[in-house]
């Protein structure tokens, strides 16, 4: 996520096929799990799965990993003013 504040952590690592020189990998992922952080106002933490695969379509690794984000309008770029 471009406006992750922190990654907090990974879990659930799974390398499923080689990686080759000169392969190209795609990333897409899907947000299983979102709450609001019990210790930061205006922030919450989101968890994603994240499958990786190759130009072929063959799932490469799979990861889960939860990030600290800004709510919105409370993330830094929501405050500087655009002219």
């Amino acid at each position: 996520s471009q406006k992750a504040i922190a990654n907090l952590g990974m879990d659930e690592v799974k390398f499923t096929a080689p990686v080759f020189h000169g392969d190209t990998i795609y990333g897409s992922s899907k947000v299983l799990e979102k709450r609001e952080s019990k210790t930061r106002e205006g922030q919450g933490i989101v968890t994603i799965k994240t499958t990786g695969t190759n130009q072929n379509g063959d799932v490469v690794c799979t990861f889960r990993r939860q990030i600290l984000i800004p709510f919105e309008g409370h993330a830094v770029e929501d405050k500087i003013e655009h002219y």
